[in-house]
């Protein structure tokens, strides 16, 4: 079944505030905060509540990046539609929550091999304030990008 989803970073000079998961797809994963559509929101409305929810930060202005299509495992079908934002501004104080711990860190001391195999192809450009859209099609066990394609807007 598919669905749709925000994925947002708060940049912060060089640093990226990542949360690692601690259920659903991405448990064990450090990633960007973010999740599911709540009825009648807009991509921007969903990034900003997930972000402020999982992180106590509140994104000012997030910049829309574009989407992010997953096929997992092992299949030809889309199962995820992502919405990418990043913020360079924002207001409070971090916090973990029970969705898992949140921390800040350096930029050329991501953890990568603690993170969903397909942010090395994109992470640079979302980074630069690039505009994209990309498609990545995993292997069944959804470790490994066995197909990408990445296109400017």
């Amino acid at each position: 079944m598919m669905f749709r989803a925000t994925l947002c970073h708060v940049i912060d000079g060089n640093r990226l505030l990542l949360k690692e998961a601690t259920r659903g797809v991405s448990k064990g994963k450090w990633n960007g905060p973010g999740g599911k559509f709540e009825r009648g929101e807009t991509p921007e409305q969903c990034a900003i509540r997930e972000t402020f929810e999982e992180t106590g930060i509140r994104m000012i202005n997030p910049f829309f990046h574009g989407k992010l299509y997953f096929f997992m495992n092992g299949e030809r079908k889309l199962s995820i539609e992502g919405f990418l934002f990043s913020a360079r501004k924002f207001t409070g104080r971090v916090r973990s929550t029970d969705e898992g711990p949140v921390r800040w860190f350096s930029i050329n001391m991501l953890p990568l091999d603690r993170m969903w195999d397909d942010d090395k192809y994109w992470l640079d450009l979302m980074l630069e304030s690039r505009r994209f859209d990309a498609y990545f099609w995993y292997d069944r066990s959804n470790k490994k990008v066995i197909e990408y394609r990445i296109k400017m807007r």
